[in-house]
């Protein structure tokens, strides 16, 4: 062989045996944390890594990576010290069963605890590669609303989600002790799952997970009285909801709701608050489907007649409310392999030492 081809074989050795030192998975680790830490200060306060936990990790990089790389460079740091420790692991595990392999006589009383030791590393290697595919695949999104008994289309797919119950509990000086929503999926218009979800107990259907994170109610439309002169029904009616009445030809429709009514020097209609500290409801009648008339009806003001000179009489008498529960909605392809990796790796660690502290008593 000539020289070249012994300095080529040589190098190789020299890389393999760089990358199976065990001396270089504790400086990979003790670097990892040390930039880990300068890494945590950098995010406090900075409105740059909010984006994290709303976009997997790698797109995320793509879009903000090459314009604020002076404020992520311990990502970067991070990720190419995590690809180092997994080649470190690799090399380590290969090593490790080609010794049991070629000394499996010597090692046959150990062979257990050796065992134990690359079942480990194989199980934190499992761990890496499923963060690899959490952070290069999949979806987060945030803030999706979920309103009762309105089915939601799951994104990315094609099944809907629908809020059944929505049930809070207090303990007796007002402070929230629980909340639980019934979820069900539908899918092909069947219901698949029917789910008790609560705060650290998500909905999980063909991989994606819905985590609840806050709840509430809403005014969903406007109960209003409305007949003729003499007799009148009850309505509940949705906004942007129109009905027919029974007056021949007309029809009527809710418009906005405005919780704190006023009026502008122009004229205009407009909300002063939030509060519903003098509710309106805008009422569109029709005739023939043509809009003849458009005003308010007043929640405490009932009396105050909204269509002066004709048939129709509309009084406002409440509001329907809609329970809703804002989700969290992620799909994360590599958990599976995080857990896996992880009950592996904790139970090689502890048939390690339990197997080996009964060898050495045996010895």
């Amino acid at each position: 062989m000539d020289i070249q081809g012994l300095n080529k074989i040589n190098f190789q050795k020299a890389i393999w045996g760089f990358f199976s030192s065990v001396r270089l998975s504790i400086y990979l680790v003790l670097i990892f944390v040390l930039i880990a830490f300068i890494g945590s200060f950098i995010m406090q306060g900075n409105p740059l890594f909010e984006g994290m936990n709303h976009e997997i990790l790698f797109k995320w990089l793509g879009a903000e990576g090459i314009e604020n790389i002076g404020k992520l460079w311990w990502l970067y740091a991070l990720i190419i010290l995590t690809c180092a420790l997994a080649i470190n692991t690799v090399i380590c595990n290969i090593n490790r069963f080609s010794s049991l392999i070629k000394y499996r006589e010597r090692l046959r009383k150990r062979r257990w605890v050796e065992l134990s030791s690359y079942l480990m590393h194989m199980g934190f290697l499992l761990v890496l590669i499923g963060h690899l595919i959490s952070s290069s695949t999949g979806f987060k999104t945030k803030g999706n609303i979920l309103y009762e008994a309105a089915p939601f289309k799951a994104p990315n797919a094609d099944y809907y989600v629908r809020l059944d119950n929505l049930k809070a509990d207090y303990y007796e000086g007002g402070y929230l002790k629980s909340v639980e929503s019934i979820l069900t999926v539908i899918e092909n218009e069947k219901e698949l799952l029917n789910k008790k979800v609560e705060v650290n107990n998500p909905l999980s259907y063909k991989g994606v997970y819905f985590y609840q994170v806050d709840f509430g109610e809403v005014v969903s439309g406007a109960n209003m009285l409305i007949g003729s002169e003499n007799e009148g029904k009850l309505y509940s009616l949705g906004f942007g909801e129109k009905i027919n009445l029974s007056v021949k030809g007309y029809s009527l429709e809710i418009g906005r709701l405005l919780p704190d009514f006023d009026i502008t020097a122009n004229g205009e209609a407009y909300s002063k608050s939030e509060r519903f500290n003098n509710p309106a409801v805008e009422l569109l009648l029709y005739k023939n489907e043509k809009l003849i008339s458009k005003t308010w009806a007043f929640y405490k003001d009932f009396k105050r007649e909204p269509f002066t000179g004709t048939k129709i009489k509309a009084i406002l008498i409440g509001f329907p409310t809609k329970k809703y529960v804002i989700m969290d909605i992620h799909k994360d392809r590599g958990a599976a392999v995080v857990l896996i990796g992880s009950l592996l790796f904790i139970s090689a660690f502890l048939s390690y030492f339990t197997l080996r502290k009964r060898h050495e008593n045996d010895t």
